[in-house]
């Protein structure tokens, strides 16, 4: 069984306690007006799992019903319905986020591993003083990712919609009043009804599209200047935006697509910060990058950060720091990949006397032939360098150092340097972060710190995203039903209807059953797994706990 889910049903009394399971519910008003919510702890359990395996929403459900593990934590063994539908995991999450339970959710978690959950022996081990690695791993956008025309076409379409909900007219007679009768087709490429292969039809589309989208937006402006809400004003904006990222004016006084791609540019309509990004030169995606901080003495992430696909990894860094900083911990050793060398963060943790481990930038010749970095002699402290024939030049770190021409056109020793020509020396190139590349290349060229390497990539963050991320994409059979025994009759330790608890004895353990109202809650400590294992199945198995009507699926 895979260490969360051990985890969850042995601690998620001590995780989701009385105080914290009120601190969730007060993020729901208490006037009894809506559909009765589902429970806060149950929604908290089913997103740690649904992050824990990569899982979906649609899989989420679906993994309540047909795998065993999941409905251990969750208390619902034997369920034949789900307790939650998508549409309410959805609307919980951004709930959670809007409010920042998530981030109590983690401190909790982190806070519990690190304290009560794990052996004396564990707990000696561990000191504010944290030895963390930091990795990246590429997080799918949900969001449509679309060209310029469908990009313009959804926005105006959004448009339409709004403005038909603020004046109570149909979406046809806006479209015809506005002037854009591209709209009143099933989509926008089925209303321009042109050969795309054709590259002066498709030139033309441009032409109309944007045409007929400026028509609606003028049209807006001038006749709902005094009700344009804050949906509508973010589409107008959303139109200008791909406007001025995907067209430009052609000398001939037309609209045409902008060549090349704008370094913001945006891809989705509904989520504005979702971009295009790369894991390499041949691996695209679209969304963001998911930053995991994880420490490396015990099985447990301390922080995370999520930022744009397109941007470089140093900037995920800062956020885990803030958070780190929140936990009242620190950085005793800092474990990352060449791409957070230089966020701010690495010297952050130099200057408070913690250490920094990273694999050096490759030293590669242009050319197989000629001398590359590693055969000149830096002196970091001297800021010198000297070439393999002996020349000394004085260099300052972020500078391109150029060896005297005259020494090197009578060097013996240029064909294997340069391949400059006649009249210019041999170029290095020195970065910023100089001194630190130096430390790391002494580390890599001992067998200690090539170990010190090895054991920290091998067996923490990037090897655990991949493995995790393998796991989660392959289809696993469910665990039997015979691994999870249960008692055959529920007990509960509270006399509220709406409870559910757990008997503190090894000898019984409280499943719940469905009820019709009221919040789920996690009450008393639950039965060691062991005392699971020894229990025997019966016959008939109790339904999954719910809280009310669940939410339509979206």
């Amino acid at each position: 069984m895979r260490a969360l889910f051990g985890f969850l049903r042995l601690h998620r009394h001590e995780l989701f306690d009385e105080t914290f399971q009120e601190q969730l519910e007060s993020m729901y008003r208490a006037t009894g007006a809506g559909e009765p919510p589902h429970s806060p702890a149950l929604m908290c359990m089913v997103t740690l799992l649904q992050g824990y395996v990569g899982a979906s929403d649609a899989e989420a459900v679906e993994l309540s019903i047909v795998d065993l593990r999941w409905q251990m934590v969750l208390g619902c063994l034997g369920a034949a319905t789900p307790a939650f539908s998508q549409g309410a995991l959805q609307a919980f999450r951004e709930r959670m986020v809007a409010h920042e339970m998530d981030r109590v959710l983690l401190e909790r978690s982190v806070a519990l591993v690190r304290s009560g959950a794990m052996t004396e022996g564990e707990r000696r081990a561990v000191s504010k003083a944290l030895r963390v690695a930091i990795d990246s791993r590429p997080l799918a956008g949900a969001g449509r990712v679309e060209d310029t025309i469908n990009l313009l076409g959804h926005a105006a379409r959004s448009i339409v919609r709004v403005v038909s909900k603020i004046t109570d007219r149909p979406p046809e007679e806006i479209c015809r009043k506005a002037g854009i009768p591209l709209l009143l087709g099933p989509s926008i490429k089925a209303g321009l009804d042109l050969d795309w292969s054709d590259p002066k039809q498709k030139a033309a589309a441009i032409q109309i599209l944007e045409r007929q989208v400026s028509s609606l937006q003028q049209w807006v402006e001038r006749h709902l200047d005094d009700v344009v809400e804050r949906p509508l004003r973010f589409y107008l904006d959303t139109v200008t935006q791909v406007r001025d990222q995907d067209l430009e004016v052609a000398e001939d006084g037309t609209v045409r697509i902008r060549q090349g791609v704008a370094p913001e540019r945006r891809v989705c309509i509904e989520d504005a910060e979702m971009r295009h990004g790369r894991k390499s030169r041949s691996k695209r995606f679209d969304g963001y990058k998911e930053h995991i901080a994880r420490d490396l003495d015990l099985p447990v992430i301390v922080a995370c950060a999520v930022t744009p696909a397109n941007r470089p990894e140093e900037e995920g860094a800062a956020p885990i720091a803030e958070d780190i900083k929140h936990q009242r911990l620190r950085f005793g050793e800092l474990h990352i990949d060449r791409a957070y060398v230089n966020s701010p963060v690495v010297d952050d943790v130099i200057r408070a006397g913690g250490q920094v481990f990273s694999k050096p930038w490759a030293q590669r010749a242009r050319s197989p032939n000629l001398f590359s970095k590693r055969d000149f002699n830096f002196n970091v402290r001297a800021k010198t360098i000297t070439c393999p024939a002996g020349q000394v030049e004085v260099f300052e770190p972020g500078d391109t150092v150029e060896f005297d021409p005259g020494e090197c056109g009578a060097c013996p020793l240029r064909a294997r340097c340069t391949q400059a020509a006649s009249g210019r020396g041999r170029t290095v190139s020195i970065p910023e972060d100089e001194a630190l590349q130096s430390k790391f290349r002494r580390l890599q060229q001992t067998g200690a710190g090539r170990a010190v390497l090895r054991s920290t990539w091998s067996g923490s963050v990037s090897w655990q995203l991949a493995r995790e991320t393998a796991t989660a994409s392959s289809s696993s059979p469910p665990v039997s039903r015979e691994m999870c025994p249960r008692s055959e009759s529920p007990t509960s330790s509270r006399s509220a209807p709406s409870s559910i608890g757990w008997s503190s004895s090894t000898e019984s353990i409280a499943i719940p059953r469905c009820q019709s109202a009221g919040p789920w809650r996690i009450c008393s400590t639950p039965t060691s797994s062991r005392a699971l294992a020894r229990r025997r199945r019966p016959s008939a198995a109790p339904a999954c706990a719910s809280a009310g009507t669940a939410d339509r699926t979206t």
